[in-house]
């Protein structure tokens, strides 16, 4: 069984999003006085949020609570040893907007190897996820063109992941969040180790923290190619 871990690394001095959104450390924390028999080595997440790593967020993130429904909603059985799909992509060829690639609509019907049904699970790869620990993590990112925007949203994905932190481009942003939210979709992302997946239909695991009433959640992603699963 061929696994591959989609789930980007978490450590002290990683890529954040910037204000408001905090910054991760790992903290060593002190040894438990009212514990006698040993002497238990601990860490805090001083600066762990919903947007730490890899996450899924769904519509409550552009529209609120008030609105849409908590991710801890999102049933596993939707999510987890479920088929995917994953477009790949070129990103040496990608046009770009100033520093950043993107995906068009020509781009993502020429990867569509065969019709993606509604509701499914879609991954977009460009090998993006191997500049995690680079310093153009961010400022470079490939985004969306809001034509591959709309026909994806079109088809009312489930599950839209990226290899990128960024669906649109904040330079130029041409609302595709709410396109995909609209659609009732829940992004996945940023992943890494995409190029690395062979097959165009895989079997998708996402495993979400059990953290109640939130709009979006850390994940584990794990893909496996053995249809078998």
């Amino acid at each position: 069984m061929k696994l591959v871990d989609l789930s980007g690394p978490i450590y002290t001095g990683m890529w954040s999003y910037g204000d408001p959104f905090p910054e991760f450390k790992l903290v060593d924390i002190k040894e438990p006085e009212w514990v006698k028999e040993f002497s238990p080595k601990s860490q805090s997440f001083e600066g762990f949020c919903m947007l730490t790593g890899t996450y899924i967020d769904g519509p409550a993130h552009a529209f609120g609570l008030e609105k849409e429904k908590p991710m801890h909603e999102l049933h596993l059985e939707k999510i987890f040893g479920v088929d995917a799909y994953i477009l790949q992509f070129d990103l040496t060829v990608l046009p770009k907007q100033g520093r950043r690639p993107y995906v068009t609509l020509k781009h993502v019907k020429e990867a569509e190897k065969e019709k993606i049904p509604q509701d499914a699970l879609i991954l977009l790869s460009t090998g993006w996820g191997q500049h995690w620990e680079k310093s153009n993590y961010l400022t470079d990112a490939w985004f969306l063109h809001k034509d591959a925007a709309e026909y994806l949203a079109g088809k009312r994905p489930l599950i839209l992941g990226f290899d990128t932190p960024y669906a649109d481009n904040l330079e130029n942003e041409q609302g595709n969040w709410n396109i995909i939210y609209g659609a009732g979709t829940t992004l996945l992302a940023p992943l890494i180790n995409t190029e690395k997946i062979g097959k165009y239909k895989v079997k998708l695991f996402i495993a979400p923290l059990n953290i109640l009433n939130t709009t979006g959640l850390p994940v584990r992603v794990i893909i496996s190619e053995d249809s078998d699963v």
